[in-house]
């Protein structure tokens, strides 16, 4: 079985997880009120598939999380409608805002793979949006904790909405994590160093910046800052923080936006920008012409990093 999570208040409801739709009784109550459409997500063990509803019209993402109940114990299945339920109470107390929720057009990581590299005047867009969305999140003292390019959804014209908050979480006052969970690439320096070292004092919500910053890094580069193909030699890149602003990606870049990354790429989170920090910062504001820039057919963006939990 799966658990179907409507991105509605108060609604979770059971299906079969897959991209054949399925036809037991459960699945047919869910049809008579919802047209199920196209994939518009994937996660290691989820699908985020686009509905409507039949009579009012209203578009939908459905989140369908796989659970096999007979490789489960009973403490594993409690422990996925625990994180679930979760998931929806952060849902609810954040879909006011215009960048969070799920939408049409699919992943940022798809429109990346097939453009290569973003201009700046359409990165500063995006990411500005994105970190509205993350300042949004931490006046709740809510971390997402799972920031890549394939978290981000984005309609028929290109606005942005976050999605996939199975990893997100509300601090309590004072509170500080120490869970490992979030994509390799991504992880903020101080999440790996917290797995390694009993008397690390924790994380908050300054590794959101840090993976604001990869992401800012990855849309002008067209590949990730921190990658090797060794998983630990990566891992240690990040925790170092070490990444270079190469030739040719970065020849036509403007001092301004590589200032932003560097202020956002901190090992010490006490130095990182914080959301509002960097919405402030002289990369968003107006730039009078954006200059033209060179595009090379011969880049290519890096394949994705599964979740680690």
């Amino acid at each position: 079985m799966a658990l179907l999570q409507r991105v509605k208040p108060g609604s979770v409801e059971h299906i079969i997880v897959g991209d054949e739709l399925p036809d037991w009784v459960g699945a047919k109550e869910f049809y008579q009120k919802y047209d199920p459409k196209e994939v518009i997500g994937r996660g290691v063990s989820s699908v985020v598939r686009r509905c409507v509803h039949r009579h009012t019209g209203q578009e939908l993402a459905v989140k369908v999380i796989e659970i096999t109940a007979e490789k489960m114990t009973a403490q594993q299945l409690q422990e996925v409608k625990s994180s679930t339920l979760k998931e929806i109470s952060v849902l609810n107390m954040v879909k006011g805002h215009s960048s969070i929720s799920n939408m049409r057009r699919g992943e940022l990581f798809d429109y990346l793979t097939e453009k290569v590299t973003l201009s700046e005047k359409e990165t500063r867009s995006i990411v500005r949006a994105l970190l509205e969305a993350v300042q949004y999140l931490h006046s709740f003292n809510i971390i997402h904790r799972d920031l890549k390019p394939e978290n981000i959804l984005l309609d028929d014209q290109g606005h942005i909405k976050l999605s996939d908050f199975g990893f997100s979480v509300q601090l309590q006052p004072e509170e500080n994590l120490r869970e490992l969970c979030g994509t390799p690439g991504y992880l903020a320096p101080e999440i790996l160093k917290c797995s390694m070292d009993e008397t690390h004092p924790g994380y908050g919500k300054e590794v959101d910046l840090w993976a604001c910053g990869v992401i800012l890094y990855t849309l002008l580069a067209g590949s990730p800052p921190f990658w090797h193909r060794k998983q630990m030699l990566m891992l240690r890149m990040i925790m170092d923080g070490r990444y270079q602003f190469n030739s040719p990606e970065w020849d036509d870049r403007s001092d301004t936006v590589r200032d932003l990354i560097s202020r956002l790429l901190v090992v010490d989170p006490a130095m990182r920008l914080s959301a509002e920090q960097a919405l402030a910062h002289p990369f968003f504001r107006q730039y009078q012409k954006e200059e033209a820039r060179l595009f090379s057919p011969r880049k290519s963006f890096r394949v994705r990093h599964p979740a680690v939990s």
